[in-house]
């Protein structure tokens, strides 16, 4: 193992796979929540099968996310405090990068949360879950600026190959949402006629 790997902390090499990872997982989450209002998958995949998935790798991209934010807390070489970690601009490692992703984070606890009660919340809960998404949408960009900027390794091939992926994958679920049909909605049963 070259002696470049063998200085490294162990807690750097888990905070970059846990962000790197919650980073790819929310972009499978915006494909796949772009994509439920689409019939592109046909009966392969109906919306209540894309929206079970959607949910799954929300769950599992902020479960990465809250390890990264842990892991920032326990690194020996710049170590976090929490107050850092949810207030922008507070890091004491790159202030305007580690601040980005805190704005994301802070712009997707909203539909998480509002995502938990919105059957609880009856018809509002729908105004407020569509309008919580509309910030979760702009949590990738923010992220995405966020592992470019504070990602040490963000400018290796393997990295922008998986950063103009990402950008294809959501431009591509984009345009299939833009001119791909809506999913039918169900119909109620027709009353019967006396």
């Amino acid at each position: 193992m070259p002696d470049a790997l063998t200085n490294l902390p162990w807690t750097w090499l888990l905070i970059r796979g846990t962000g790197l990872t919650a980073w790819g997982l929310l972009t499978a989450v915006v494909v796949w929540g772009l994509l439920l209002r689409t019939r592109l998958f046909g009966r392969l995949a109906p919306p209540a099968t894309l929206l079970v998935m959607h949910r799954w790798l929300s769950a599992l991209a902020l479960s990465f996310l809250a390890a990264h934010l842990v892991l920032l807390t326990i690194d020996p070489m710049v170590r976090f405090t929490p107050w850092q970690i949810l207030v922008p601009l507070t890091a004491p490692w790159q202030p305007f990068a580690a601040g980005l992703g805190t704005v994301a984070l802070w712009l997707l606890i909203p539909v998480s949360v509002v995502g938990r009660l919105r059957r609880k919340l009856g018809k509002a809960g729908n105004v407020w879950f569509r309008r919580t998404h509309l910030m979760a949408y702009a949590a990738w960009p923010v992220a995405t600026l966020h592992y470019v900027l504070a990602g040490t390794d963000a400018l290796a091939q393997w990295s922008l190959g998986l950063l103009v992926t990402a950008g294809a994958l959501i431009v591509f679920a984009l345009l299939v949402r833009g001119f791909a049909p809506a999913p039918a909605r169900p119909r109620p049963a027709a009353a019967p006629t006396a």
